[in-house]
């Protein structure tokens, strides 16, 4: 049957979840629609298949019948501090368990959570058969098979790692969070631990950054490109260095605004991707000094050594360049077609 939407970045985890039965089918209990109709030109057939079939789609043994109804086997883990932290997390996104009696891959499910945390989400019995059975809203959410979750009112089917589960749901609560401080005005929290300010225009500074960003998936380094004519000192996140200063010495800010300069930048930046270890000597009192002097050497004749006109050279043309691209009094009545100059330097 047809599996319900899932949010595009979680659909490769479910779709590479490991399967315990030799079909290499999805780890979650499947239920054949086509019970629930009772036409009756059809009624034999159904009952045959259904004596014939000793596994539902994930060789879940759906057992003999037997009178009254029945209740799920009880929960004997006991649930760890994450557990019960995440449940309480899923039961303010309004969370539903979706499930069947005889469901083993909902028994594992209960399981890796533990019962006092399970005891803190919401759960409906699919099963016709099962205690406290809401059979008609399983179909009315069209649930295909078991476990299926209702997280935030989308459907997850399958059975979820812990570690998973957790992402799914700091994925959303951060969605929710950045909805909320959008809607009263406010900027999204920062996740940037320090801010590059580069010269693209240089390319050993270019190479180095591209370097960077190669190793950077997780976005710890902000990358500002100093040559750009829409680069703005004033901007809170560039802690006020001015395109001379940014030139003379290469320049890094933190959220809170500290600067760093010179061999402390690379220290600053390699940290935070996990590579602080190849400046670790760096800090050592003779080894520092020499790394420091080495690169004031190497700044001192950057543009010289890459092929460029000395600083006075590039400062004037920077002046040219954006004088041509904006105006210190824009037409408010232009159509737009005007802009304020940023700082020039």
């Amino acid at each position: 049957p047809k599996m319900p939407r899932i949010k595009s970045k979680f659909s490769s985890l479910l779709s590479q979840a490991p399967s315990k039965n030799p079909a290499g089918t999805r780890s979650m209990c499947r239920v054949f629609k086509n019970f629930d109709n009772h036409d009756t030109q059809n009624v034999v057939r159904r009952r045959r298949i259904f004596e014939s079939a000793t596994v539902l789609a994930v060789g879940i043994q759906a057992g003999p019948a037997k009178a009254g109804f029945k209740e799920p086997p009880p929960i004997t883990t006991t649930s760890s501090p994450e557990a019960v932290a995440l449940a309480k997390d899923l039961a303010k996104l309004d969370t539903v368990f979706y499930g069947a009696h005889w469901c083993s891959h909902c028994m594992n499910q209960k399981k890796v959570l533990g019962k006092e945390a399970f005891s803190l989400i919401r759960y409906v019995e699919c099963a016709d058969d099962g205690v406290n059975s809401q059979r008609g809203l399983c179909k009315r959410k069209d649930i295909q098979g078991y476990p299926t979750w209702e997280i935030a009112g989308e459907q997850y089917p399958g059975e979820f790692a812990l570690t998973d589960l957790r992402a799914l749901v700091d994925d959303i609560l951060d969605e929710r969070a950045q909805r909320e401080t959008a809607s009263h005005g406010l900027a999204a929290p920062s996740k940037w631990e320090v801010n590059l300010l580069y010269d693209s225009e240089c390319p050993v500074c270019n190479a180095e950054a591209e370097f960077l960003k190669s190793h950077d998936p997780q976005g710890k380094i902000l990358f500002t490109d100093i040559s750009s004519p829409d680069y703005n000192p004033t901007e809170s996140k560039n802690g006020g260095v001015s395109y001379e200063d940014a030139m003379e010495r290469i320049h890094a800010v933190s959220p809170d605004g500290e600067i760093y300069q010179g061999v402390e930048v690379f220290r600053r930046t390699y940290n935070a991707i996990g590579l602080g270890w190849l400046f670790a000597l760096s800090k050592a009192p003779v080894i520092g000094d020499f790394a420091d002097g080495l690169y004031d050497t190497w700044a001192a004749n950057r543009l010289r050594l890459t092929g460029r006109s000395d600083l006075a050279d590039q400062i004037k043309r920077r002046r040219e360049m954006k004088k041509t691209q904006c105006t210190e009094n824009p037409d408010v009545n232009d159509g737009g077609n005007s802009r304020k100059c940023p700082s020039l330097t």
